[in-house]
């Protein structure tokens, strides 16, 4: 059942080992964050034109969603909190319970963004209020890597999230009175973005029904903290790897 084997595949990303943490900072934290959610428009089986661009809208949301930026480089990223996820409302109960009261590790790599105005947002839907770096906002534009965004949500997908790959994902959205509308049009590149991933989700004789769209209920309670290499311990695995090679080339002389 689509479930069990998310519920399996989650599991699986939550069990990582914690990371040895250098210079870190919380990028993103929920608090009592939930709504109704429904994505569609990522389904060709749905006579969809163009599968690589779908719409996600969060209705009767309340919560906060406090967020920064992180800058371009490789990070690495831990979560902790709980998700509450039901997609398929036919079936008693939600899907997708996670509950980490610990930092657990969720892997690394590069992030890269652009079109970002402002580096701290703060979006309050139980006051409608939404800001960013203390100036009131109704929405914006930005663009990034698939894998990197997937690595930033807090790997939700677990390890079906490798299939998504490295392409580039750009994002326009709405926030208004208990709603935020997402647009969303990505480029494939080593996997089948996010827009392939629903569509096996949507296929699952279990879970979905081939109609083009997921729907359900979330509630979010977390966060998401990210990590750069301290330039002192770079430094170090620098000059040790320079004496590994000298004692190299010294035993081969």
């Amino acid at each position: 059942m689509i479930k069990k084997q998310l519920a399996v595949a989650i599991g699986a990303a939550l069990t990582f080992g914690a990371v040895n943490v250098a210079q870190a900072g919380v990028y993103t934290s929920t608090a009592n964050f939930g709504g109704a959610f429904n994505i569609s428009g990522f389904s060709a089986a749905t006579d969809d034109n163009n599968p690589n661009t779908f719409q996600i809208q969060l209705t009767n949301v309340a919560g906060l969603v406090d967020l920064y930026v992180p800058h371009s480089g490789i990070i690495s990223a831990e979560r902790t909190g709980s998700v509450v996820i039901d997609y398929t409302p036919a079936h008693a109960g939600p899907d997708l319970v996670s509950n980490v009261p610990g930092w657990v590790a969720l892997g690394t790599g590069e992030v890269t963004s652009s079109g970002l105005t402002g580096t701290h947002f703060v979006y309050d839907f139980t006051n409608n209020s939404f800001t960013s770096n203390g100036t009131a906002v109704t929405g914006g534009a930005f663009s990034g890597g698939a894998s990197a965004l997937n690595l930033l949500l807090g790997n939700l997908f677990g390890p079906l999230g490798s299939a998504i790959g490295n392409g580039s994902v750009s994002v326009q959205h709405t926030l208004g009175n208990g709603t935020w509308t997402i647009d969303v049009t990505e480029t494939d590149n080593g996997g089948t973005g996010f827009s392939g991933l629903f569509s096996t989700l949507d296929s699952i004789p279990a879970g979905g029904n081939n109609d083009g769209q997921i729907n359900g209920t979330f509630a979010v309670n977390g966060a998401v903290r990210l990590t750069v290499p301290e330039p002192a311990s770079m430094a170090l695995a620098g000059l040790g790897l320079a004496g590994m090679a000298a004692l190299r080339r010294r035993k081969a002389a």
